[in-house]
Formats: structure tokens, sequence, C-alpha cells
């Protein structure tokens, strides 16, 4: 059984990323059920064909453990390049071959870390631990030392086909005639020296997925044994496949699209506040607590409040002023000031003094 290793070696949860995009790309599960039908199938030869830039160190590693189950004859056939984590791949199997154009490539392990000095010592620790066991790898097949082993992983040693038979990483070069090599490294200009997407890709699409929970999405990356995916077919993955194959994804959804809703109601319910009028405290509350109307939708309200509370005041106001419509009209009073103040000292001092 042949089964092929092309593309960026990625985890699981981002292998449906790099079909959206139809970029070649190998996780675990795809690899793991092919070797899993072989199994079952009880085939007497594995052949793994790679042609990979690397990727995830703990994707390859998980790889490489399900190759080792395998109990027949395995062969890797490095077809194209096999560099950084696809190395470790193609150290699993009983025999490995190369093209003559071929290419294999060993480094450090590397990440992108942040934080103090005590847990960038804790990430070297890690990326420490990490090359030796990558190192354990190499040395049971090329029988190199560690010293040796670790001089050229600190140096990122290329290797073309005749010096990885000669270094031991590779048992025999694949065709016997001489084939000009023209080599290309346009994978790694286009996705990065590993093949990986960058970081704000994924990221890019988890974010598109939050604002849109119901995009389809093309994918045939969760196959069963029994049904290998064929090269250029489109599945079509609604949103209840997509929780069955991706409950990762589908919780990063709901916990995005919670914490989008959260801050949205905030604001209306903020700008409502800055909205509020005296005197109309029941639409203000009742808009923020009850109906879930917006800002505007409240403004309206309160404005046709306010229209309808000046007619009812003018309203009143008429209906007021009618009754003194029946009080008769008399003659404005003249003015006796002068007449009243003579009668009083007439009282006062008596009439004729003088």
């Amino acid at each position: 059984m042949r089964i092929d290793l092309r593309g960026a070696i990625v985890p699981d949860g981002e292998q449906w990323i790099y079909d959206w995009y139809g970029i070649p790309a190998v996780s675990p599960k795809r690899i793991m059920q092919q070797i899993d039908k072989a199994i079952s199938s009880n085939e007497k030869e594995l052949i793994v064909n790679i042609n990979s830039p690397g990727g995830s160190v703990y994707a390859a590693s998980e790889i490489w453990t399900h190759i080792k189950k395998f109990s027949g004859d395995s062969v890797a056939e490095i077809t194209g390049v096999c560099a950084s984590a696809a190395s470790i791949i193609a150290m699993a199997t009983k025999r490995t071959v190369i093209a003559p154009v071929g290419a294999l490539m060993i480094h450090n392990a590397s990440t992108i870390a942040q934080g103090d000095y005590r847990e960038m010592e804790a990430m070297k620790q890690l990326l420490i631990k990490t090359n030796e066991a990558i190192m354990q790898t190499y040395k049971v097949k090329t029988k190199k030392s560690y010293d040796e082993l670790k001089k050229m992983m600190d140096a990122e040693t290329w290797m073309n086909a005749q010096q990885a038979v000669e270094h031991g990483f590779v048992d025999d070069i694949m065709f016997t005639e001489d084939v000009e090599v023209v080599a290309s490294a346009q994978m790694a200009q286009d996705f990065g020296s590993n093949g990986l997407l960058p970081k704000a890709v994924i990221d890019k699409m988890r974010k598109l997925l939050a604002r849109d929970p119901n995009l389809v999405v093309n994918n045939n990356v969760s196959l069963t044994s029994e049904q290998e995916a064929v090269e250029g077919e489109e599945k079509l993955m609604d949103v209840k496949e997509l929780e069955s194959k991706h409950p990762d994804v589908v919780e990063q959804i709901r916990n995005n699209a919670k914490e989008e809703a959260i801050a949205a109601e905030r604001q209306r319910i903020q700008e409502i506040e800055n909205i509020a009028l005296p005197g109309f405290e029941e639409i203000v509350n009742k808009a923020k607590f009850e109906t879930g109307m917006t800002a505007a939708e409240t403004a309206l309200q309160l404005l046709n409040a306010q229209t309808q509370q000046r007619t009812t005041k003018l309203v009143n106001i008429q209906q007021d002023a009618s009754l003194l419509n029946g009080i008769e009209g008399h003659d404005a009073p003249t003015n006796n000031d002068d007449n009243e103040i003579d009668a009083l000292v007439n009282k006062v001092l008596g009439n004729g003094v003088k």
C-alpha cells in the first residue's frame, strides 16, 4: 500500500484550513487512517512517499509512531524534499530511499515564545529536550554520535541524495541513471522554511468562522478508513458535521461569538443610557432589559413620548383657559385715589376745617 506525505505536516485541528486554501498538507489523523487500513487489510508492504518541507515536530512524531506499528515491510521514498520534521518520518520505515534529485535537511527545533526570563529558560529546555528526542531517531538510523548529529543540526545541514546516503540517513538512491539536478525552493519561499501557513493566516480563518458560524467548509480531512480522499474531490461540510468532526473549532466559534455578543450588549445599553431623559425611566428600562431595542429605536420612542407629553400639556392649558370664557365683562375701574384721600381727611378733621 502506498500513502502520500506531501506538503506541510500540521496538527489535526489545522488540516481543514490547508484544505480550504487547496494547499498540500498532511496531519497525523489522515496518515493514521490509511495505515490502519493497511494493517486491517493485512498488507505486506507500506510505501511512504515523502515530499515535504516539514512542520510540526509533534505531529511528525505521531506519524512516526504509527508507521512503526506496521509489522510488514516498509519503505520511505523521498521523491522531492524531506526537510525538518519530515526527516523524522523518513527514519520510521525499515528502509529509506531517495530520488537522485531529492534533498534531505535536518536542523534544530524552533518555536515562537514570549514571557519573562523564567518562561524563556523553560522554553529553552523544552527545545533542547526536543532536539535530543529528534537526534535519537537519527542515531538509530545513522549510527552517528550525539555530538556529530548536534553539529549537523546546529548548522542546518542540507544533503543531496549522495550525501544523505553517505551520512546514513538514506539506504539507497532510487534510480541509477544520471539526472541533471535543478533545485527549486519555491515552496519554502511561499510558505516559510517549513511549509507551514503563517499564524496570521490560521487566525484569520478562525476569525472568519467566528463571524459566520454557518460558513460552509470545503473539507476532505476526516475520512473513514473505508473512504479515502480522492485528489481533487471536494466534500461539503455543514455546521452539524463540522461540530461532529471538529468540536474544538466549534467550541472556539461559540466562545468567540459569546464574547462578541456580551460586548455588543454592553455597548447597546451604554448608548441607551447616554440618551436617557428624566421622566422617561420606564421607556429606558424596557429598552435596556426587556425589548432589546437599539439606541436609535429608543431615541425615536423617547421623541414620540416627548411630543405626546407636550401635546397633552397644551390641551390641558386650553381646557383650563376655557373656564374664563363664562365670566361677564365690566368697565375698567377708574382711578379714584384722590377722592378717597379727600374723604378720609374730611372724616378725620371734620368738614369745613381749614
